[in-house]
């Protein structure tokens, strides 16, 4: 079985990197995500030199779980949020085999 690692990198203002992690947390929505079915971790990261800059990494038992999380109404909710800041974002998506 493959999982699957995903580093979602977010840049823009220190206050809207802030805030939409901070959501994030406040709102429940990361703890959502971990009780997602396939969901091994979620973990929000701050650059060591500057606030600007976090990534998300988030690793899932399988393509399968993946889709159904990005597919799901904890992702709608997740989009919402993110909508309130103005975030550059990019994805890496990497397989770790067995």
């Amino acid at each position: 079985m493959a999982n699957v690692v995903l580093h979602c990198y977010y840049s823009g203002e220190e206050d809207a990197v802030c805030g939409f992690i901070d959501e994030m947390l406040d709102s429940g929505l990361r703890a959502e995500v971990l009780g997602e079915d396939g969901c091994m971790q979620y973990d929000y990261y701050f650059s060591a030199e500057k606030r600007t800059n976090a990534v998300l990494l988030e690793r899932w038992r399988d393509d399968e779980a993946l889709s159904r999380h990005a597919n799901g109404a904890v992702m709608a909710k997740i989009k919402e949020v993110k909508a309130r800041y103005d975030l550059e974002t990019r994805i890496e998506r990497n397989v770790l085999k067995d």
